[in-house]
C-alpha cells in the first residue's frame, strides 16, 4: 500500500479539484502519465516528476485512501474546507545524535482560513466599574466617556449591562438588548466615586447580569475597569473567574494608573480566556476600551485549547503565547487553554522543548492536538493535528532559524528578560536585576522601542543607586514588552 503524505498537495500534482469525481482524477492522471512517461515524455522535465504523479494518483485514486488522506489534510488545516489553519516551524530541523541534551524551539501560528466568513455573533457584554474614591476626577470621567462612546457604537443584537462596585457593587443598568443611548447615557452620568475597592462583589454582579442572556450564540464578555486593589478576597475573584472561563465568559481587565494588583487581574483574564491591559494615563481608557470591544466583535473561534503528548525523553519546558501578545502560559497534564481566535489577529504559541539523544534517523518528538469551537458558521467543533518529527545525525548541518519564528522568539525573549529582572531583584540580586534590565534597553532601542528602552534603563538607574523600582516602571515594562507583537503581524490579504 502507498504511504500517505498528508503535507504533499496530491489534487494540485494532478491538477484537479479537491472535489473533483474519481473519473476526472483518473483522466487527468492518464494524461499527464502519457506526457511524463520517461519512455514517451516529449517535456524536458525530471524524472521525479512522473514519480510524484504515481504517488498522487496511487493515493486519489483510492477511494479509502483519499479519504483517510482528505481527513489527514483537515487536521493538519491543510484542505480547503479547513475552517482553521496552522504552520509549524522549528529552530532546527537537525538535532545531534550524540549529545545527551538538547534545547528545540517550537512556534505554532494559528489563522482563520481565508474562506471562512462566519456571521458576527451578538455580544453580551457588561461593563464594571471601579467608582471607589481614588477614581474621582480625570478617571472617572474618562471611563464615563467610553461607555458612552460604546453605548452608541453597539448594534441592536447586542446586549449590555453596566456595574459599579466600591464597598458594595450596584446594578446601573441592568443587561438590555438594544439598549437606548440617551437612557443609558443618563444612567452612566450618574455613577459617582466614593468609598473603598471591593472587587469580589463587581464581578459576582456582573456575571450575574451576563448570565441573563448568555448562550452558545452569544460572545459573553465581562470588562473591568479598576484603579486599585482589593484586598482579603483575591482567592475568591481567581476561583470566580475560573468558573466564568469554563461557562465560556471571558473577563477582560483594564487597569488604570499604577496602584492596581497585576499579579491579579493576570490571574483572573487567564482563567477566564480573556486579557489584561495597562492604561498609564486616563485619556487612554477610551481607545483601549473601544479596541477591546471590537475585538470581542471579531471572533472567529473560542475555548480553543491545545493538547500534547510527548515522546519518551521530550519534555516541554516553558510554554508561551507570543501573538497577539506575550504571556507565559500554564499547562497541566499537556494541556493549555488559549481562549477566543480575532478574524483579524492570528494567534501564536512559542514552545521550549528540551530533547534527549536518539541515535540518527528521522523521529517523533511530540503530537499536537487543537479544538476550537467555531462561531457564526454551521460547522462548530474543530480538530486540528500536527506530528513533530527531527532528523538526529552525528554531525547536524547548521541552518538559520526561519524568519517568523526568529521575530517572535526575539520578542519573548525580551518579556522574559523582564520577568527575571524583577524575580532577581526580589532574590537581592541587585547585579543580575540591573544587568537584565540594561539588556532589556538595549534589544528595545534596537527594535526603535525608545520609550521603553527609557523605562528600562530609569528602572535600572534606580536599583543601582539603592533604590526600589517604581510601579509604573515596572507596569511598563511588563505590558509594553508583552504587546511588542501586534506591529509587524497582520492578517494577510
Amino acid at each position: 500500500m502507498s504511504k500517505i503524505d498528508a503535507r504533499k498537495d496530491y489534487y494540485g500534482v494532478l491538477g484537479v479539484s479537491p472535489d473533483a469525481t474519481e473519473e476526472e482524477i483518473k483522466r487527468a492522471y492518464r494524461a499527464l502519465a502519457r506526457r511524463y512517461h520517461p519512455d514517451s515524455r516529449t517535456d524536458h522535465a525530471p524524472t521525479t516528476l512522473f514519480h510524484e504523479i504515481q504517488a498522487a494518483y496511487a493515493v486519489l485514486g483510492d477511494r479509502e485512501m483519499r479519504q483517510a488522506y482528505d481527513r489527514q489534510r483537515a487536521e493538519l488545516g491543510l484542505n480547503q474546507a479547513a475552517p482553521l489553519s496552522w504552520k509549524c516551524y522549528l529552530s532546527r530541523t537537525q538535532l545531534s545524535s550524540l549529545e545527551p541534551e538538547q534545547l528545540l524551539y517550537l512556534m505554532c501560528e494559528i489563522r482563520p482560513a481565508v474562506t471562512v466568513e462566519g456571521k458576527r455573533l451578538p455580544l453580551n457584554l457588561c461593563l464594571v466599574i471601579d467608582r471607589s474614591t481614588s477614581m474621582q476626577g480625570a478617571r472617572l470621567d474618562n471611563v464615563k466617556q467610553a461607555a458612552y462612546q460604546i453605548v452608541e457604537e453597539l448594534s441592536q443584537d447586542d446586549a449590555l449591562a453596566v456595574v459599579t462596585f466600591s464597598d458594595r457593587a450596584e446594578v446601573v443598568i441592568p443587561s438590555t438588548q438594544g439598549v437606548n443611548p440617551a437612557q443609558a447615557r443618563a444612567k452612566i452620568a450618574s455613577i459617582l466615586p466614593s468609598g473603598g475597592t471591593e472587587m469580589l462583589q463587581g464581578l459576582q454582579l456582573g456575571l450575574e447580569e451576563l448570565e441573563k442572556r448568555h448562550g452558545s450564540n452569544t460572545v459573553s464578555h465581562l470588562i473591568l475597569l479598576t484603579d486599585g486593589q482589593t484586598y482579603g478576597d483575591e482567592e475568591a475573584c481567581v476561583a470566580l473567574a475560573r468558573v466564568a472561563g469554563e461557562r465560556n465568559i471571558g473577563i477582560t481587565s483594564l487597569g488604570i494608573g499604577e496602584d492596581w494588583n497585576d499579579e491579579l487581574l493576570d490571574q483572573v483574564a487567564a482563567q477566564s480566556g480573556g486579557v489584561t491591559a495597562y492604561i498609564s494615563s486616563p485619556g487612554q481608557v477610551q481607545s483601549l476600551l473601544r479596541k477591546q470591544v471590537h475585538g470581542l466583535g471579531t471572533v472567529v473561534a473560542r475555548q480553543l485549547r491545545l493538547e500534547f503528548n510527548c515522546a519518551e525523553g521530550v519534555v516541554v519546558e516553558a510554554l508561551y503565547r507570543a501573538l497577539p501578545f506575550v504571556e507565559r502560559l500554564s499547562f497541566a497534564d499537556g494541556v493549555v487553554g488559549l481562549g477566543s481566535l480575532q478574524a483579524d489577529e492570528p494567534m501564536a504559541i512559542v514552545a521550549e522543548i528540551g530533547v534527549n539523544a536518539r541515535p540518527p534517523g528521522e523521529h517523533r518528538l511530540l503530537r499536537f492536538e487543537l479544538t476550537a469551537d467555531l462561531l457564526g458558521t454551521g460547522q462548530r467543533k474543530v480538530k486540528l493535528r500536527q506530528e513533530i518529527y527531527c532528523d538526529f545525525h552525528p554531525q547536524p548541518a547548521e541552518a538559520p532559524v526561519p524568519g517568523p519564528l526568529l521575530q517572535l522568539l526575539s520578542k519573548v525573549t525580551i518579556y522574559r528578560m523582564q520577568e527575571r529582572a524583577w524575580d532577581a531583584l526580589e532574590r537581592g540580586n541587585v547585579k543580575e536585576a540591573t544587568r537584565h534590565l540594561e539588556m532589556v534597553a538595549t534589544r528595545l532601542l534596537d527594535m526603535g522601542e525608545t520609550g521603553l528602552a527609557r523605562a528600562a534603563m530609569l528602572e535600572a538607574g534606580r536599583i543601582v543607586q539603592g533604590g526600589q523600582p517604581t510601579p509604573k516602571g515596572r507596569k511598563e515594562l511588563k505590558y509594553g514588552t508583552r504587546s511588542l507583537m501586534t506591529s509587524s503581524w497582520r492578517k494577510p490579504k
